[in-house]
């Protein structure tokens, strides 16, 4: 048989070969939760964790606190916004896990302040000592009232 015959015969069925390979991955990877964090009733300082699906992630409560962050002011057609990125540590019943926020603050009208931005996990210990995440968050800061805050997103083992 002629040798550009047979090549051409095995190119085929190597590349189907190739491409299986390639789009094959690590079969029991884990997958990220979809997850809530909220302010805890009554107290921003106080959260709650709960996964919206079953999986790693398991309920938590306990204590917030932020630190170390930068505060920045820009016009986006027209609007002041305030930027800011906090480090958040959350302290649970399972461990602690701190997120970086990104929060741009505006002013609403009538002395409120909403703030919008989103999350990435830098470190965790405990039950959160191996994974990763990230998403979005949402703020209300009314002028003479309770804060409330929401952050929702991803949240699991590497």
């Amino acid at each position: 048989m002629n040798r550009k015959l047979v090549a051409l015969a095995i190119l085929p069925i190597a590349a189907v070969a190739l491409a299986s390979m390639a789009t094959a991955g690590p079969a029991n990877k884990p997958k990220l939760q979809r997850v809530v964090i909220t302010a805890a009733k009554g107290d921003v300082a106080e959260f709650a964790l709960r996964p919206l699906k079953p999986g790693a992630v398991k309920r938590d409560s306990g204590v917030r606190s932020a630190c170390c962050w930068t505060q920045r002011f820009v016009v986006r057609d027209g609007q002041k916004v305030e930027i800011n990125d906090p480090l958040v540590t959350f302290t649970g019943k399972r461990g602690t896990f701190t997120y970086r926020a990104r929060i741009l603050w505006l002013d609403a009208g009538n002395g409120y302040t909403i703030g919008t931005g989103t999350w990435k996990l830098v470190e965790g210990t405990g039950a959160y000592a191996h994974f990763k995440g990230h998403g979005r968050l949402a703020i209300d800061w009314p002028p003479d009232g309770e804060t409330s805050w929401q952050a929702e997103g991803y949240l699991g083992p590497r």
